[in-house]
This record gives C-alpha cells, sequence and structure tokens, in this order.
C-alpha cells in the first residue's frame, strides 16, 4: 500500500543582527526558528524523509536597516534571493511574489542578510516570515 504524504505548513522566524557601525551592503548569517517551542539556528537540516516548500516571504512592519535576504541550500547554492525586504510588507498590494523553492530531504537551510543601509550606533534586528510547507510520509 502507498504510503501517505502528509502536508504541513508552518511559519518561520528568520532574524538577522546587525552590528552597530556597520557599513552598508554587508552580509551576516540569519537565525532560522522553525518554531516558537524550538531555539533558532543559522543552519536548519531538512529531515532525509521530508520536503519544504518555500511558498511565501514577508515582513509585518518596514525594517531597520533594510535588507536583501539570500537563502542557501547546503551552504552555498543560492535558492532564492530577495528584493529589498521592506517591499515585502504584508499590507502592501505591490508586494512581490515569491515563486516557490524546494529544499529536498538532507538539505541543509542558511539564510544570509544583506543591510542595504548603514547601521547607526547600536545594533539593529530585522524580523522575516516565510511560510513553509513540509512534505513528509507520516
Amino acid at each position: 500500500m502507498a504510503e501517505k504524504i502528509r502536508e504541513v505548513d508552518i511559519t518561520a522566524v528568520v532574524t538577522a543582527t546587525f552590528p552597530a557601525n556597520l557599513p552598508a551592503n554587508q552580509k551576516v548569517a540569519a537565525n532560522i526558528q522553525l518554531d516558537p517551542s524550538l531555539a533558532a539556528a543559522a543552519v536548519q537540516p531538512v529531515p532525509s524523509d521530508e520536503a519544504w516548500v518555500v511558498e511565501d516571504i514577508y515582513v509585518t512592519a518596514s525594517q531597520t536597516p533594510n535588507a536583501i535576504l539570500e537563502f542557501k541550500k547546503n551552504l552555498t547554492q543560492v535558492m532564492h534571493r530577495t528584493g529589498a525586504i521592506n517591499g515585502y510588507v504584508v499590507t502592501n498590494p505591490a508586494r512581490p511574489v515569491t515563486m516557490p523553492f524546494i529544499y529536498e530531504g538532507s538539505a541543509l537551510i542558511t539564510v544570509e542578510a544583506q543591510n542595504l543601509e548603514a547601521v547607526g550606533a547600536s545594533p539593529a534586528t530585522i524580523t522575516v516570515f516565510v511560510k513553509i510547507k513540509k512534505f513528509t510520509p507520516h
């Protein structure tokens, strides 16, 4: 008998903290939190028997500094690069539509954030939401 595939929707929270006095166009590693009860991590592995499809990327309010996010697979392969994240505010009717992209089982997910403007005298953290559909055989 064929195994039934289950679909689970989650919203991951991606945060990136830019150090104080950072010039524009610098990259920092972001942290990914899949569930509020789990710790955020810079690298999220996809379980070997699952596939994860990123379906949407958005922010709930403008972020400072404005930034670009780069989603990578296995630390090197760029899967998706956003535009300036402040264009992705969920209430923006002209918000870019994210073309879905997939991470297969055993892939490592990482995200880099690049600030588009210099950071002031205090560190600055941005928060981005990522809708993921997890496909699993159980």
